[in-house]
């Protein structure tokens, strides 16, 4: 009949063995959850990235476009005051709609950018 010393160092060795594996598999999980973090950064950071590269060349061409109009608004009128003053007015008005609208505005861009995290957990789910 094995002694209780022998036992003792059996049970000590089993503990140590569900430790050891208990730890591994936490910082298994750990890592898991770091590489996972990184790849949706990652993912958002390259859609954020080409997004800002869009709307960069969109407003050079809105720039380009306004300014265009406001000549040849300016050579309607024979006056180049009055066409790039009609343009101002214009995007004057245009950020007034964007300020009375921003709530709206900042609901639509919160909802996308839910529904694009939501849509990454639905990808590395299947």
């Amino acid at each position: 009949m094995p002694n209780d010393n022998d036992a003792d160092k059996s049970l000590n060795t089993l503990v140590e063995k569900i430790k050891l594996d208990l730890l591994s598999y936490i910082n298994r999980r750990i890592r898991l959850f770091k590489l996972d973090a990184f790849e949706k950064l990652s993912i958002s950071a390259s859609v954020a990235g080409y997004g800002l590269m869009v709307l960069s060349i969109v407003a050079v061409l809105m720039f380009f476009v306004l300014i265009g109009l406001a000549f040849f608004i300016g050579e309607l009128f024979d006056s180049l005051a009055a066409g790039f003053g009609i343009m101002a007015l214009f995007s004057l008005f245009v950020l007034l709609f964007v300020f009375l609208c921003r709530r709206k505005i900042k609901e639509s861009i919160l909802n996308g950018t839910i529904n694009f995290f939501r849509g990454l957990e639905d990808d590395e789910g299947q």
